[in-house]
């Protein structure tokens, strides 16, 4: 029981430390979270697959070293140390879980989020089976041993493996089949996004976009059961997301002024930050416009069919 305890607990600490110490954040990795807003990178260095490879195997040994401070502080082995390794597997299974609740299981590599996984288990598993047994000395490296040799090569032949696997996948088109989705998901849905043109419509779809992005629909039931001042799919003050999208249309009807230039980088930018005062938030929004306007003939298509099938259900 106390061994599953430290279990849950480190992964907690991981994550904390992941996330607030080191400052990792999973969505600048292509096949982790997503670079959603960020300009691709093909490539990845090596010190950023193994670093993702040992992270939990080296947060299970500093468990180890606890137990084993614990055990001989109380002069007992109470606290046993064999099942230490599944802090890697619960690690990946909470980020698993962690992506499909967020709703971007489509944006993330699986086969390289596979592989890294896969990789990290594995060595805990052979760290714990081999070090883990009671004396703490067990756990440093010992490269007279061929055997350490021998894996030593293997896992360079698996880190360059996962690296040609990373940088053979392509995430700009993974992120506008995405895009493209949820185009076609709001075209169909919310009918007075037929009142935009153009420009104002861009700006509407960019906006649902990154909204639904950040706030998926398993966020957005929490803050409708919590009452939230902004809430439903356009983060505004609404009933549902039908009345949400419609506010958001109103309040470009009334506060998007479109200009004479071809270039609406500031006006953009100007009408984002007074839908939500961050400067993040505005560039978001301008980069998700920039690739929304790229796709103007799916738009005009997607705008026809989802028009005429709502003529025939009439």
């Amino acid at each position: 029981m106390f061994q599953l305890l430290i279990i849950v607990g480190i992964v907690v600490i991981e994550f904390c430390v992941l996330k607030n110490i080191l400052s990792v954040n999973v969505k600048d990795y292509q096949g982790f979270s997503t670079r959603f807003f960020s300009p691709s990178n093909n490539s990845i260095s090596t010190g950023s697959v193994i670093f993702w490879i040992l992270a939990s195997p080296i947060f299970s040994s500093l468990a180890y070293i606890f137990t084993l401070f614990v055990n001989s502080t109380l002069e007992c082995n109470y606290i046993q140390f064999d099942m230490l390794w599944l802090i890697s597997v619960l690690f990946w299974l909470w980020f698993s879980l962690l992506v499909f609740v967020l709703g971007r299981r489509k944006l993330v590599n699986w086969l390289f989020v596979s592989f890294i996984a896969g990789s990290s288990i594995l060595f805990n598993w052979y760290l714990s089976s081999i070090s883990f047994t009671g004396d703490v000395k067990d756990i440093l490296p010992n490269a007279n041993n061929t055997t350490f040799q021998l894996y030593l090569i293997l896992g360079i032949f698996l880190v360059s493996t996962i690296q040609i696997i990373y940088e053979r996948d392509d995430y700009d088109l993974r992120r506008t089949r995405f895009i493209l989705e949820k185009l076609d998901l709001y075209l169909s849905k919310f009918k007075v996004l037929f009142e935009l043109e153009g420009e104002e419509l861009y700006l509407a779809l960019a906006i649902l976009i990154v909204e639904d992005f950040e706030r998926p629909k398993f966020i957005r039931y929490i803050e409708n059961i919590i009452k939230s001042s902004t809430r439903n799919i356009a983060q505004n003050d609404s009933r549902n997301d039908n009345h949400s999208v419609s506010l958001l249309v109103k309040e470009i009807h009334d506060l998007y002024i479109i200009g004479e230039d071809d270039y609406p980088y500031q006006r953009i930018r100007n009408f984002a930050l007074k839908y939500n005062n961050s400067s993040r938030y505005a560039d978001d929004v301008w980069k998700i416009y920039d690739e929304v306007s790229k796709l103007d003939e799916n738009i005009k298509l997607l705008k026809k069919t989802n028009h005429n099938v709502s003529e025939e259900l009439i």
